[in-house]
């Protein structure tokens, strides 16, 4: 078990497709953060159910081809970014519990991978990343198994009202890339009629205007902090999650706060727009918890 209290960014690792796109993610930033990379792998022989008298003579095997894949992983990455610095580590607990202890301690960002999609055409985030995106302290990163659409393209942000949490960490990601940020905020409108909105011109410019306002007030002190990011404001009627997942087609990131009012630890308490965010954006998702 590590216990170095360097910072770092960690990454949870399985078999899977996505968890090997994500892992790749995850070196790509603790590079460009200059922090060390944690690999994070869950093993137990506790699914199999085998009888007591199999287990011994089974654990020290299967333990070791559990440390085997994760080193792998490991040497692959120290390979493709020489002088980064990869410390894997065996997670004993349950796959969440495990993530969620490393991110205690001294991490700056938790990544996982992301599902594609279903035969129905949606996106499913998998226990795990719902795990963590639920109940992570620090930001936490999912990555679709398609990475990112652009590398190289804008950080997006969602901003609701009142909401300053992920601001600063969308300024500092934009700056740290040296790419635009874009801050998305919408604003609904009382419907008469379910799926019919019909609003007076001069009262969405007023509360355009008023929308606006408020947005620019939260991102004062990071634009005073980041002067060099460029940022494009979008205010419009609509629905946040869609004009979100939209700007997200050519994004490098999203950025979305999670709405933790009611944490309870078999659900997905982040919110709805995060929530939806999450299955469906093109590009990788940080949720940044208040």
């Amino acid at each position: 078990m590590n216990s170095s209290p360097t910072e770092a960014v960690v990454v949870g690792l399985d078999t899977s497709e996505n968890a090997r796109v994500a892992l790749e993610w995850a070196a790509d930033e603790a590079l460009l953060r200059g922090v060390v990379l944690r690999i994070g792998h869950a093993w137990s022989m506790q699914a199999y159910r085998l009888p007591e008298a199999y287990k011994p003579d089974m654990v020290d095997s299967a333990r070791k081809a559990a440390w085997d894949f994760m080193e792998g992983a490991a040497e692959d990455m120290r390979k493709r970014h020489p002088g980064l610095q990869v410390e894997p580590e065996l997670i004993e607990e349950g796959a969440v519990e495990g993530l969620l202890r490393m991110a205690s301690n001294g991490t700056s960002l938790l990544v996982t991978g992301r599902r594609g999609l279903n035969p129905f055409m949606t996106f499913l985030l998998g226990s795990v990343s719902e795990g963590v995106a639920g109940h992570t302290p620090v930001p936490a990163v999912l990555v679709p198994v398609e990475g990112a659409p652009d590398p190289n393209g804008p950080v997006v942000v969602g901003v609701a009202p009142g909401e300053a949490e992920p601001i600063e960490f969308a300024f500092a990601e934009a700056e740290r890339r040296g790419v635009p940020l874009k801050v998305v905020r919408t604003w609904m409108y009382p419907q008469a009629f379910p799926g019919f909105i019909s609003v007076p011109p001069q009262d969405q410019a007023q509360r355009t205007a008023d929308e606006t306002a408020e947005l620019e007030e939260l991102l004062a002190a990071s634009r005073s902090a980041h002067p060099g990011v460029q940022v494009n404001v979008q205010v419009e009627l609509g629905l946040a999650e869609e004009a979100i997942v939209n700007a997200s087609k050519d994004a490098a990131l999203v950025v979305v706060g999670a709405h933790r009012k009611h944490a309870q630890r078999f659900s997905l308490p982040i919110g709805r727009v995060p929530h939806r965010v999450l299955h469906l954006a093109h590009a990788p998702v940080a949720v940044v918890p208040h």
